[in-house]
């Protein structure tokens, strides 16, 4: 049966290194699924010690058997794309890249650094248990850490993102540390910090549309670097709303009643979110890859999950006008819940809520203007300066 999932999944996901030696690990349980992505898969490989010394796991994707069988290369070409990406980015908040490792059939399996969870998942987890939106505190760790790793992107790596959302935020511990990850679809940006699409006709933003900047639904020819700091804005909405932006349009636009135990939003959350949950601990992970993992033993553990997987190519049959709602709402400002109190503690995230998803780009602050906001302010408190 075609679920709801299925529909809002169809409707929304769009979206080296070689190793001298061959990288092996032991068969199963050594390889456990994280979960799946638009074409790809996650899986959690626990590496065996070494001379004695236990080894933190890492995170690995590649491309879904699915897509192996269809012989689709783009999102292969991603995983590589990402690794050449990945390994020239040395920062705190960006997960850390581990290698890749090519097969004979050319199969391009990655290898990062693996965290605790994703805030995606926290997020579902806290809308599940109804607990309310994340604590501010925490919000705030991550909106500072996520505007540090878009700050060094934008300004040193000269990188747009490209596909910025409350799952591609990584969370080590109790919010000790956040990292951006998943560059497949990053877009270089020229010495002016945009992206001129005609002078580059070959450059082409994929992103996820219920995340996207109005400038990216109206595929106008020159974007910048506030295209990410739009998306950005709705994560923070995430935090307070605890479900993807526009979900609650789309409820209202099929009629469902919001506290049914079959809200759409929340199938549409947990499809989104469970997309690259990295978990894993939080040890220092090696630099390099070495002779852990190798791309058949990848290969045959893949498939057997890959195999489970359902056609999802059925033909959606939300209505005409549902959909014309839907995407009339997409670049814009989505409508916090009225559901919530919120405290004193959240009127500077909520404020940068909506600072971040102001329709016009040159009204959002950039990444650093935001981490420098929130340090100067943590600074003011700290001395009892604040209000």
């Amino acid at each position: 049966m075609d679920t709801p999932r299925r529909k809002l999944r169809n409707l929304h996901m769009e979206n080296v290194q070689n190793s001298s030696t061959p990288i092996r690990v032991p068969p199963s349980p050594m390889l456990k699924t994280l979960g799946h992505g638009t074409g790809v898969s996650v899986y959690r490989l626990d590496r065996s010690p070494r001379l004695g010394q236990i080894r933190s796991p890492w995170a690995v994707k590649r491309i879904t058997q699915n897509m192996r069988a269809k012989r689709d290369t783009l999102f292969n070409e991603r995983i590589v794309h990402e690794a050449d990406i990945l390994r020239k980015l040395k920062h705190p908040n960006i997960v850390g890249f581990r290698g890749v490792v090519t097969s004979d059939e050319g199969v391009n399996t990655l290898a990062l650094e693996m965290c605790t969870t994703s805030l995606g998942s926290i997020l579902e987890e806290r809308h599940d248990e109804d607990l309310g939106p994340l604590p501010a505190k925490n919000t705030f760790k991550m909106i500072m850490d996520v505007a540090l790793a878009l700050d060094f992107l934008h300004n040193e790596a000269r990188l747009l993102h490209g596909d910025l959302k409350s799952f591609n935020v990584l969370v080590k511990g109790e919010f000790e540390i956040c990292k951006l990850c998943d560059f497949g679809v990053a877009l270089p940006l020229d010495e002016q910090g945009e992206i001129n699409f005609q002078k580059s006709p070959e450059l082409r933003y994929v992103g996820t549309s219920l995340w996207c900047a109005p400038e990216v639904i109206d595929d106008m020819d020159i974007i910048d670097s506030k295209a990410d700091i739009f998306s950005f804005g709705l994560v923070i909405y995430e935090t307070l709303a605890l479900v993807p932006p526009h979900t609650l349009e789309l409820d209202a636009a099929l009629g469902e009643d919001m506290d049914s135990s079959h809200d759409l939003s929340t199938e549409t959350e947990k499809v989104q979110r469970k997309q690259l949950d990295f978990s894993g601990d939080e040890s220092k992970m090696d630099e390099h890859t070495d002779n852990d993992m190798s791309q058949d033993v990848v290969d045959e553990e893949a498939e057997e999950v890959d195999e489970e997987e359902e056609d999802d190519t059925k033909e959606n049959d939300i209505s005409d006008f549902t959909l014309n709602n839907l995407h009339s709402a997409y670049g814009t400002r989505p409508p916090l819940p009225v559901a919530f109190q919120l405290s004193d503690d959240y009127n500077c995230i909520v404020e940068l809520f909506y600072l971040c998803t102001n329709a016009l780009s040159e009204d959002r602050p950039a990444a650093k203007t935001i981490w420098q906001c929130l340090e100067n302010n943590a600074a003011n408190v700290a001395t009892g300066g604040g209000d």
